[in-house]
């Protein structure tokens, strides 16, 4: 019936409704008849010599009736199974469009995440060589005396040249230093957060359970914290007369 309902088209829905109707009519129509038929059979008059005949008419009556109430539950059924087959096909289209929504939110946040790490990236760059482009401009300007001498002294010193690339190279091993220790805090940062994560997942162990190379600061941290607590609520009113209270009855 699924696989028929599915494939009916709606017309024939609406017929096949129609055929129940007419069979509802029917019935009642076989049903009145047969009530006149028993009438004639109760009328010794008139079922004289014709009582065989008139109970098999009531026979075929009833069969008919019977026929009709089968046939308006087929149609019924065929109703109803039409009726789970657009269901089931509604529901269908529904998780389609459902893992389709979420799989372009899915791309979507990918591509926000890389184009927030390339953004991410441009901006570290252009805030390293910042200073170097501003000395270059700065520098890069030929104003002069007017003897043609430059107006600015460092451009006559001997060793300027060398200067200048010491103090950048310096520089920017500085911001390398700077930028791989913000790297290695964000990272065990990210790493510790992933631990809590992967052990709240696991069953809500503690992280007193785990063995790592940081396990030893993450158990001072949680037994601090463990401690920390259980002060907090030794020293709460409701549990501190509790304790008083225990203390007098011994």
């Amino acid at each position: 019936f699924g696989i028929l309902g599915a494939q009916t088209p709606r017309a024939l829905l609406f017929e096949v409704v129609l055929v129940r109707r007419q069979l509802h009519v029917v019935s009642r129509r076989v049903r009145g008849i047969s009530r006149v038929v028993k009438k004639f059979i109760d009328d010794r008059d008139i079922a004289s010599g014709l009582t065989a005949y008139l109970q098999d008419i009531i026979e075929h009556l009833d069969e008919v009736s019977d026929d009709c109430e089968r046939l308006g539950g087929k149609c019924m059924a065929l109703c109803e199974a039409y009726d789970r087959a657009v269901d089931k096909e509604r529901d269908r289209r529904n998780r389609v469009n459902t893992e389709q929504v979420k799989k372009q939110e899915e791309r979507r946040a990918a591509q926000a995440d890389r184009q927030n790490g390339i953004l991410f990236l441009l901006a570290v760059v252009t805030t390293i060589f910042a200073p170097a482009q501003f000395l270059a401009g700065i520098y890069g300007m030929n104003f002069q005396h007017l003897d043609g001498t430059p107006s600015m002294p460092e451009l006559v010193w001997e060793n300027g040249y060398s200067f200048f690339w010491t103090l950048a190279l310096c520089y920017f091993s500085l911001c390398l230093m700077i930028a791989a220790c913000v790297y290695m805090c964000l990272r065990r940062r990210q790493d510790k957060e992933d631990f809590y994560v992967d052990g709240g997942a696991a069953g809500g162990d503690s992280p007193a359970r785990e063995s790592s190379s940081n396990g030893q600061i993450e158990l001072v941290d949680f037994l601090e914290s463990g401690e920390s607590k259980i002060g907090f609520i030794m020293e709460a009113p409701k549990y501190r007369d509790h304790r008083q209270g225990r203390a007098t009855n011994a």
